[in-house]
């Protein structure tokens, strides 16, 4: 039968009709509800409610995710993390194998925290920047590119997932160095499991040293007693006396296994005493609202705006700041996202940029111009348009694919530029004071945080992260603190996703001191006219 989710669900059979002779095992009974009936079991055996059911994952692999945030982690514990799902069924192989030889071959397996998310964008951008320049083909890149996809997908997930358990008080998180804890766990199952099924008259198997480290340091966390190793004479005797130090300790100690370390459970912070509207910060400014006509005539201004530009009313506000024609890089990349990211750009758009964007080249917006003129020299004088590798000149692979890219990305530029230009006489428009970029990034930073917090995380599925990395972070407390948000200090040592848990509960309690209130722009102040 189908319940709730569609999950399938199987019923776990009741003891009690057994008869007591046909009893195999001895074990607790199984919890039952008010009316006495075993739990339901999803179709994975799992009980339903469980965090394990709800999640899709096992206990362990929770806990870690609890504990392990995948837009600030080691190669090293990213690699053993997706080694880990990929050996439970929680991740596919290739997804797994994605995740772990771009680790091995991109050289952070050994470098410090890492953001994942950021560094897989980042590859899906430089492999989209080589197709467009022509450089390399879309059919030789598109199963890169389907990869890719496929491990985004997944680690936005995971992100998503170690957010919503922060406040998930039934799953604990993994002790620090559990990610070791449990690759070695892993390992030591392995091991048990082979030396169980092992023939007595059989050869002794041999080990290599990262299962024998594994071995020895479960072993000695469970308080199994082991001889030095100085007093062994060799691998394979140490892993026999293992072995059998092991099953001792099995006998005194019947179906406890091995796990990793927990952290206790996090205590609740005390509700500060005091009217939590008194203690909130006053709105900036409070204007009274304006009349229904008002209203209507500033609602059909923003619609004859709309459609005269083909960009929303704050699109146009930060483009109107944003001097396109003389823009810097970093400018240009902040802007070509943001505009993508809120529909006046199209994906293809967007991407015809990235080989100026992603290769950081001088002159922005001739770049393209210089690059067309380049081609077509080259062709005119019969040879081959190549480009710069580390190995030396290559032949581009997709000439025509290189000039048809430079032509519509050209016309992106001379289009904002020219929208920009055409704005600055449009005093229905204001423009965004100061930096606008930046606080329309944080604006959109807000707004994708504020929108995931709102709908939460039932179940992996629809787990999405509140942030992708630092820069939304920052840009989400400097959009608080405009909006005069007062935020209760956390310690020192918290997460991020503790840090932002707690932003989210100050900024609910001011909404009840501001209602109606949104983020929104700051505008600078309008034109006078001093001829009107």
């Amino acid at each position: 039968m189908a319940v709730n989710d569609g999950f399938s669900i199987a019923y776990r059979p009741q003891a009690a009709w057994q008869p007591a002779a046909a009893t195999v095992r001895v074990a607790a009974p199984a919890p039952a509800g008010p009316s006495g009936a075993a739990p339901l079991l999803d179709n994975k055996g799992r009980e339903v409610g469980s965090p394990e059911s709800r999640y899709g994952m096992s206990m362990q692999t929770l806990q870690l995710l609890k504990q392990y945030d995948v837009r600030n982690m080691s190669g090293k514990d990213l690699a053993v993390l997706s080694d880990l799902m990929q050996a439970r069924g929680e991740m596919d192989g290739d997804v797994s194998a994605g995740i772990r030889g771009d680790i091995e071959a991109k050289g952070w397996k050994t470098a410090g925290d890492s953001n994942a998310l950021e560094i897989f964008a980042k590859r899906r951008d430089q492999a989209m920047a080589e197709i467009k320049a022509g450089e390399v083909t879309m059919k030789s890149y598109d199963f890169i590119l389907q990869g890719n996809a496929r491990v985004q997908e997944m680690l936005n997930r995971l992100a998503g997932l170690h957010d919503a358990l922060q406040e998930d008080d039934s799953v604990q998180a993994a002790a620090d160095g559990g990610m070791s804890q449990a690759a070695d766990v892993k390992r030591f199952n392995d091991w048990s499991r082979q030396q169980g099924q092992r023939q007595p008259d059989g050869p002794a198997p041999s080990f290599d040293q990262d299962t024998v480290d594994a071995v020895m340091n479960t072993l000695q966390r469970l308080g199994v007693g082991l001889p030095p190793e100085s007093d062994q004479a060799g691998g394979a005797d140490r892993m026999a006396q293992a072995w059998k130090s092991y099953q001792a300790w099995q006998a005194q100690h019947p179906g406890e296994q091995a796990k990793i370390d927990l952290q206790a459970p996090r205590e609740k912070p005390a509700t500060p005493p005091g009217d939590p509207q008194a203690s909130a910060a006053p709105a900036a400014r409070t204007e009274a609202p304006a009349s229904p006509r008002r209203q209507a005539d500033a609602l059909n201004q923003r619609f004859q705006l709309e459609a005269q530009y083909g960009m929303s009313l704050p699109m146009l506000q930060v483009l109107k700041g944003v001097d396109v024609a003389n823009a810097s890089m970093d400018q240009l990349k902040q802007l070509g996202k943001l505009l993508q990211a809120n529909g006046a750009l199209s994906q293809d758009d967007a991407d015809s940029l990235l080989p100026l964007t992603e290769r950081g080249m001088v002159d922005p917006m001739n770049y393209y111009r210089r690059d067309l003129e380049s081609l077509a020299d080259a062709q005119r004088h019969g040879l081959k348009p190549q480009y710069r590798t580390p190995l030396g000149m290559a032949d581009l692979a997709n000439v025509a694919g290189r000039t048809r890219n430079d032509k519509q990305a050209q016309a992106v530029l001379d289009r904002l530029a020219g929208l920009h230009q055409a704005l600055q006489d449009d005093d229905g428009v204001s423009a965004v004071a100061g930096n606008g970029l930046q606080q329309a990034g944080d604006l959109a930073a807000f707004n994708a945080w504020a929108q995931v917090e709102q709908k939460g995380a039932r179940n992996s599925d629809d787990a999405q992260p509140g942030f992708r990395g630092r820069q939304d972070v920052d840009g989400i407390f400097r959009t608080l603190q405009r909006m005069g948000v007062e935020l209760t200090p956390v310690d020192g040592d918290a997460r991020v996703s503790q840090r932002l848990d707690q932003a989210w509960k100050d900024y609910q309690a001011w909404r009840g001191s501001h209602p109606g209130a949104q983020p929104a722009l700051q505008l600078a102040p309008a034109r006078i006219n001093d001829f009107a």
